[in-house]
């Protein structure tokens, strides 16, 4: 009975140490260059097409890899949004996640072309509260005006 025991230990232990040193489909250094340049183009885009949006914070940024040759990044945001007109201020949340497909591989550089973006959830949070008026008793639904009606 002890035989079976260490031959199945010795069996773990050999087949987790090949596991673990297995050659990754991905290289870690490509999966920090993808979170970098993914990190660096959301920001860009934002401050390019949101003029009052001050400083972009990533909560969180991670990639994983789905295949030899694709990607996935998953992203959480956050950047304060300004109007230009009155100088109010929101926070806007957004959760949601890329894939990557791997165009070019070479000894210098790996290119990956950012072919789809899901937005999962967007928050917004005003700084200024907006004030919203109801009236008590007042009917859900504006009748209409029964001349318009034929």
């Amino acid at each position: 009975m002890k035989f079976i025991s260490v031959v199945f230990f010795t069996a773990a232990l050999i087949g987790t140490w090949h596991l673990v040193h297995e050659p990754r489909p991905v290289a870690e250094s490509v999966h920090a260059g993808i979170q970098n340049d993914l990190r660096n183009i959301i920001a860009d885009y934002i401050r390019q097409n949101r003029p009052g949006t001050e400083d972009v914070h990533f909560e969180s940024l991670w990639t994983e890899t789905i295949s030899d040759r694709q990607v996935k990044a998953h992203f959480r945001y956050w950047f304060d949004d300004r109007d230009q007109e009155s100088g109010e201020s929101a926070a806007v949340h957004i959760e949601g996640s890329a894939v990557l497909n791997k165009v070019d591989e070479n000894e210098e550089v790996v290119t990956w072309s950012f072919d789809e973006l899901s937005i999962a959830d967007t928050k917004i949070t005003f700084e200024t509260p907006i004030q919203i008026t109801a009236r008590p008793g007042a009917p859900l639904i504006e009748e209409a005006d029964q001349t318009d009606v034929q």
